[in-house]
């Protein structure tokens, strides 16, 4: 089984994912890592201080691996910003927070306040569940980090993952954080 993990920055995809690879003994595909390693991308953006991914480069090295895992059977998480744009998954994972409890994760990691705004808004506006769900459509599961613990968090997951909860694209709405 295939499994996304995403959202903006500072949701705690990557704690989570750590959590639940252990606690379901599945393997990991990083993608910040991965594109670090294998240099997959084109340049940085300087005025927002991230590198430009090369998503087809990207796309082709997570099929190489996915398809190189030696146990069929295992689960494979992949967790990233970028994961949900991958087409080949089982379940998506959206993590989500509310704005206030993401710019103040982002300040602790300091941050610098032009990403800090501009990632608040791109949740307040659901910007990953939307993608996701484009592509996805029914596979998405949303779940707000905003006040459970990543254990907790990682819980959830595998009750989606057991089909013993659902928590559908729509559940969690910041909107009213723009007014």
């Amino acid at each position: 089984m295939i499994i996304l993990i995403t959202g903006t920055p500072g949701v705690g995809k990557t704690t989570v994912s750590s959590i639940l690879v252990e606690k379901i003994d599945a393997h990991l595909v990083n993608i910040n890592e991965l594109v670090d390693e294998r240099h997959l991308y084109t340049g940085i953006d300087e005025e927002k201080g991230y590198k430009i991914v090369d998503l087809d480069a990207l796309f082709n090295e997570m099929d190489k691996i996915i398809k190189n895992i030696d146990d069929p059977d295992k689960h494979v998480i992949v967790e990233g910003h970028l994961s949900h744009l991958f087409e080949n998954s089982d379940t998506v994972i959206v993590l989500r927070a509310n704005p206030d409890v993401l710019r103040h994760r982002m300040d602790t990691k300091g941050w610098k306040e032009a990403k800090i705004r501009e990632n608040i808004e791109a949740e307040a506006i659901d910007v990953c569940s939307y993608e996701a769900f484009e592509i996805h459509g029914d596979k998405v599961n949303e779940i707000d980090t905003s006040d459970i613990p990543p254990a907790k968090v990682a819980d959830l997951i595998i009750d989606v993952i057991n089909g013993d909860k659902s928590f559908p694209v729509g559940n969690v709405d910041f909107l009213e954080y723009l007014k």
